[in-house]
């Protein structure tokens, strides 16, 4: 999925957590990290998304840097499908 596809930031302010879709996640698997991504902005880098690192009690929805996560080793999971939020095994 083209970061095209995905809803700029805010698009989806109205839905509520569990009915946002979500369209790409990045993952250190290594270590069970990984983040939901959904909404981006494509020019700045930015996404809002779901990260869980490791921690199911800490795990928080916020602002993502797409080029930190990828700096830091995370890699797009490329079979990946839009999938709601209340629907994923997390």
């Amino acid at each position: 999925m083209s970061k095209m596809d995905i809803p700029k930031l805010y698009e989806t302010e109205g839905i509520s957590l569990e009915d946002k879709m979500i369209y790409q996640k990045y993952e250190i698997p290594q270590i069970g990290f990984y983040w939901l991504i959904a909404e981006v902005d494509s020019q700045k880098g930015l996404a809002f998304g779901y990260a869980n690192l490791n921690d199911d009690q800490m795990a928080e929805w916020g602002y993502i840097s797409i080029n930190e996560l990828i700096d830091n080793g995370a890699s797009l999971v490329d079979d990946w499908n839009p999938t709601k939020f209340g629907d994923i095994e997390r």
